[in-house]
């Protein structure tokens, strides 16, 4: 059937292959890993956001003491509105900007991957032709 340097050839593929598959599955995990962490910063930075926001309002509320104080507190409200908005919308973007190079950096292991798969294709085609 196989001689003994066709055996050789055929498990030495095989072990290259796993050994591939290995390092594109380690690769994937710190990938993931790595985009969860920064994910996960973002979300809690728009928690902080917001709750930081919400702590300044119950503050300015419980300074009012007479109708006047009213209308500080709507100009506060405002305020922070407006300041949360502007801090929300960066943190979307920032989280935006985590996801594309999360993007980039797959679709760059994908393509490593598919480059070799064919490289190697290519070379076994060769040799058995």
């Amino acid at each position: 059937m196989f001689n003994q340097n066709e055996m050789n050839e055929i498990l030495e593929a095989i072990k290259e292959a796993n050994t591939s598959a290995y390092e594109t599955v380690r690769t994937l995990g710190e990938l993931n890993l790595s985009t969860w962490e920064k994910l996960a910063e973002k979300q809690i930075e728009a928690f902080n956001i917001c709750f930081d926001a919400g702590v300044e309002l119950l503050k300015a509320s419980a300074e009012i003491k007479d109708i006047k104080d009213v209308q500080a507190l709507v100009n506060t409200e405002v305020v922070r509105a407006k300041d949360i908005s502007e801090k929300l919308v960066a943190n979307s973007k920032e989280t935006l900007e985590v996801a594309n190079a999360a993007s980039v950096e797959y679709r760059s292991l994908v393509e490593s991957n598919v480059e070799s798969i064919t490289k190697k294709v290519n070379e076994a085609a060769k040799k058995a032709a």
